[in-house]
Protein backbone atom coordinates (compact mmCIF):
# COMPACT_ATOMS: atom_id res chain seq x y z
CA UNK A 1 0.00 0.00 0.00
CA UNK A 2 2.88 2.44 0.52
CA UNK A 3 4.73 1.65 -2.68
CA UNK A 4 1.02 2.15 -4.70
CA UNK A 5 0.64 5.93 -2.18
CA UNK A 6 4.31 6.68 -3.43
CA UNK A 7 3.30 5.78 -7.08
CA UNK A 8 0.06 7.80 -6.76
CA UNK A 9 1.88 11.12 -5.26
CA UNK A 10 4.40 11.36 -8.45
CA UNK A 11 1.83 10.91 -10.62
CA UNK A 12 -0.35 13.35 -9.04
CA UNK A 13 2.85 15.82 -9.04
CA UNK A 14 1.84 18.52 -11.69
CA UNK A 15 5.70 19.51 -11.64
CA UNK A 16 7.29 16.48 -12.59
CA UNK A 17 6.89 16.28 -16.41
CA UNK A 18 7.64 19.84 -16.93
CA UNK A 19 10.65 19.60 -15.05
CA UNK A 20 11.74 17.00 -16.66
CA UNK A 21 11.31 18.25 -20.11
CA UNK A 22 13.51 20.88 -19.07
CA UNK A 23 16.34 19.12 -17.91
CA UNK A 24 16.20 16.91 -21.20
CA UNK A 25 16.65 20.01 -22.84
CA UNK A 26 19.13 21.85 -21.01
CA UNK A 27 21.23 18.45 -20.81
CA UNK A 28 21.09 17.82 -24.50
CA UNK A 29 21.55 21.21 -25.82
CA UNK A 30 25.60 21.60 -26.63
CA UNK A 31 25.12 17.99 -28.50
CA UNK A 32 21.70 18.98 -29.79
CA UNK A 33 22.78 22.53 -30.95
CA UNK A 34 26.22 21.47 -32.39
CA UNK A 35 24.68 17.88 -33.88
CA UNK A 36 22.30 19.79 -36.34
CA UNK A 37 24.98 22.88 -37.13
CA UNK A 38 26.85 20.33 -38.23
CA UNK A 39 24.45 18.37 -40.43
CA UNK A 40 22.72 21.41 -41.66
CA UNK A 41 26.44 22.53 -42.79
CA UNK A 42 27.13 18.99 -44.33
CA UNK A 43 24.00 18.76 -46.08
CA UNK A 44 24.14 22.54 -48.14
CA UNK A 45 27.79 23.16 -47.96
CA UNK A 46 26.74 26.30 -49.84
CA UNK A 47 28.63 30.02 -48.83
CA UNK A 48 25.67 31.46 -46.46
CA UNK A 49 26.06 28.43 -44.50
CA UNK A 50 29.96 28.42 -44.12
CA UNK A 51 30.03 31.99 -43.57
CA UNK A 52 27.84 31.28 -40.83
CA UNK A 53 29.63 28.79 -39.32
CA UNK A 54 32.72 31.36 -39.18
CA UNK A 55 30.36 33.65 -37.55
CA UNK A 56 29.35 31.20 -34.88
CA UNK A 57 32.99 30.47 -34.40
CA UNK A 58 34.44 34.09 -34.41
CA UNK A 59 31.04 34.61 -31.45
CA UNK A 60 32.34 31.65 -29.55
CA UNK A 61 35.98 32.74 -29.59
CA UNK A 62 34.79 36.09 -28.37
CA UNK A 63 32.86 34.73 -25.28
CA UNK A 64 35.87 33.25 -24.23
CA UNK A 65 37.94 36.32 -24.68
CA UNK A 66 35.94 38.39 -22.18
CA UNK A 67 35.35 35.27 -20.08
CA UNK A 68 38.90 35.79 -18.99
CA UNK A 69 39.11 39.56 -19.31
CA UNK A 70 36.14 39.88 -17.24
CA UNK A 71 36.99 37.05 -14.59
CA UNK A 72 33.56 36.94 -12.72
CA UNK A 73 32.74 33.58 -10.90
CA UNK A 74 30.02 31.18 -11.78
CA UNK A 75 27.45 31.33 -8.57
CA UNK A 76 28.85 29.85 -5.26
CA UNK A 77 26.37 27.25 -4.89
CA UNK A 78 27.78 25.45 -8.48
CA UNK A 79 30.03 24.22 -5.78
CA UNK A 80 27.74 22.19 -3.74
CA UNK A 81 25.58 21.14 -6.84
CA UNK A 82 25.90 17.00 -6.97
CA UNK A 83 23.41 16.92 -10.54
CA UNK A 84 27.02 18.34 -12.34
CA UNK A 85 29.81 15.82 -11.81
CA UNK A 86 32.11 17.42 -14.21
CA UNK A 87 32.13 21.03 -12.82
CA UNK A 88 33.67 23.89 -14.98
CA UNK A 89 36.43 25.69 -13.83
CA UNK A 90 36.06 28.89 -15.67
CA UNK A 91 34.38 32.26 -15.34
CA UNK A 92 30.83 32.31 -15.84
CA UNK A 93 30.24 36.11 -17.30
CA UNK A 94 29.21 35.95 -20.11
CA UNK A 95 27.44 32.41 -20.33
CA UNK A 96 29.14 30.78 -23.32
CA UNK A 97 26.34 29.21 -24.02
CA UNK A 98 24.06 31.83 -23.79
CA UNK A 99 25.75 33.60 -26.40
CA UNK A 100 26.20 30.56 -28.63
CA UNK A 101 22.54 30.27 -28.58
CA UNK A 102 21.54 33.94 -29.32
CA UNK A 103 23.77 34.19 -32.34
CA UNK A 104 22.74 30.57 -33.82
CA UNK A 105 19.27 31.69 -33.39
CA UNK A 106 19.11 35.35 -34.23
CA UNK A 107 20.67 34.47 -37.15
CA UNK A 108 18.53 31.60 -37.90
CA UNK A 109 15.41 33.45 -37.32
CA UNK A 110 16.63 36.05 -39.55
CA UNK A 111 17.20 33.81 -42.17
CA UNK A 112 14.20 31.23 -41.70
CA UNK A 113 11.52 33.86 -39.70
CA UNK A 114 8.98 30.88 -39.75
CA UNK A 115 11.51 28.81 -36.86
CA UNK A 116 11.24 32.40 -34.75
CA UNK A 117 8.67 30.88 -32.57
CA UNK A 118 10.39 27.55 -31.18
CA UNK A 119 13.61 28.72 -31.26
CA UNK A 120 12.97 31.39 -28.52
CA UNK A 121 11.43 29.01 -26.59
CA UNK A 122 14.38 26.27 -27.09
CA UNK A 123 16.36 29.10 -26.37
CA UNK A 124 14.38 30.44 -23.26
CA UNK A 125 14.09 26.72 -21.69
CA UNK A 126 17.72 25.96 -22.12
CA UNK A 127 18.83 28.77 -20.68
CA UNK A 128 16.46 28.71 -17.92
CA UNK A 129 18.14 25.32 -17.18
CA UNK A 130 21.89 26.59 -16.77
CA UNK A 131 20.40 29.29 -13.80
CA UNK A 132 18.31 26.42 -12.33
CA UNK A 133 21.23 24.36 -11.62
CA UNK A 134 23.55 27.07 -10.85
CA UNK A 135 26.00 27.39 -14.06
CA UNK A 136 25.38 30.95 -14.16
CA UNK A 137 23.65 33.66 -12.73
CA UNK A 138 20.73 35.39 -14.57
CA UNK A 139 23.12 38.17 -15.17
CA UNK A 140 25.44 36.17 -16.94
CA UNK A 141 23.10 34.25 -18.77
CA UNK A 142 21.31 37.65 -19.68
CA UNK A 143 24.10 39.35 -20.95
CA UNK A 144 25.45 36.53 -23.34
CA UNK A 145 21.91 35.83 -24.65
CA UNK A 146 22.14 39.81 -25.41
CA UNK A 147 25.40 39.34 -26.83
CA UNK A 148 25.18 36.69 -29.07
CA UNK A 149 21.87 38.24 -30.76
CA UNK A 150 23.42 41.40 -31.37
CA UNK A 151 26.44 39.13 -32.84
CA UNK A 152 24.02 37.50 -35.19
CA UNK A 153 21.88 40.62 -36.20
CA UNK A 154 24.96 42.60 -37.05
CA UNK A 155 27.28 39.57 -38.91
CA UNK A 156 23.98 38.54 -41.11
CA UNK A 157 23.58 42.28 -41.81
CA UNK A 158 27.21 43.04 -42.90
CA UNK A 159 28.55 39.33 -43.42
CA UNK A 160 26.48 36.71 -44.56
CA UNK A 161 25.12 38.55 -47.86
CA UNK A 162 27.94 40.67 -48.32
CA UNK A 163 31.54 40.59 -49.22
CA UNK A 164 33.14 37.55 -47.00
CA UNK A 165 30.09 35.24 -48.52
CA UNK A 166 31.84 36.14 -52.23
CA UNK A 167 34.97 35.70 -50.77
CA UNK A 168 33.69 32.34 -49.19
CA UNK A 169 32.01 31.58 -53.10
CA UNK A 170 35.23 32.80 -54.75
CA UNK A 171 37.77 30.95 -52.71
CA UNK A 172 36.29 27.67 -50.60
CA UNK A 173 33.37 26.94 -52.65
CA UNK A 174 34.14 28.13 -56.65
CA UNK A 175 31.53 26.34 -59.52
CA UNK A 176 30.58 23.46 -58.39
CA UNK A 177 28.62 25.74 -55.70
CA UNK A 178 29.22 23.32 -52.56
CA UNK A 179 31.96 22.67 -51.06
CA UNK A 180 34.10 19.42 -51.10
CA UNK A 181 32.81 16.76 -48.29
CA UNK A 182 36.17 15.89 -47.40
CA UNK A 183 36.78 19.90 -46.27
CA UNK A 184 33.86 19.09 -43.47
CA UNK A 185 36.62 17.83 -41.38
CA UNK A 186 38.14 21.34 -41.15
CA UNK A 187 34.89 22.89 -39.13
CA UNK A 188 33.77 19.49 -37.33
CA UNK A 189 37.47 19.63 -35.47
CA UNK A 190 37.51 23.79 -35.01
CA UNK A 191 34.08 23.45 -33.60
CA UNK A 192 34.77 20.69 -31.22
CA UNK A 193 38.14 22.50 -30.22
CA UNK A 194 36.68 26.22 -29.91
CA UNK A 195 32.34 26.47 -28.81
CA UNK A 196 32.28 21.89 -27.46
CA UNK A 197 33.24 21.18 -23.59
CA UNK A 198 36.15 18.90 -25.91
CA UNK A 199 38.05 22.55 -25.30
CA UNK A 200 37.28 22.73 -22.01
CA UNK A 201 38.68 19.77 -21.12
CA UNK A 202 41.89 20.04 -23.02
CA UNK A 203 42.66 22.79 -21.36
CA UNK A 204 43.04 21.85 -18.23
Amino acid sequence: EAAAGTTNMKKDNPTETPNQIIQIIGKSTSTLVAGTFFLVLAWKRDALMITFFIGAISNGILSKILKRVLDQARPDALAEADSIALKPTDPGMPSSHAMSLGFIGTFTMLNLPQTAVPILLYVLVALYYRVKINLHTKEQVGVGLVLGSLNGGVWNQYFAHGILSNFVQDVFIGPSGTLPVQYLAVPAVVGAMVVGSFERRISR
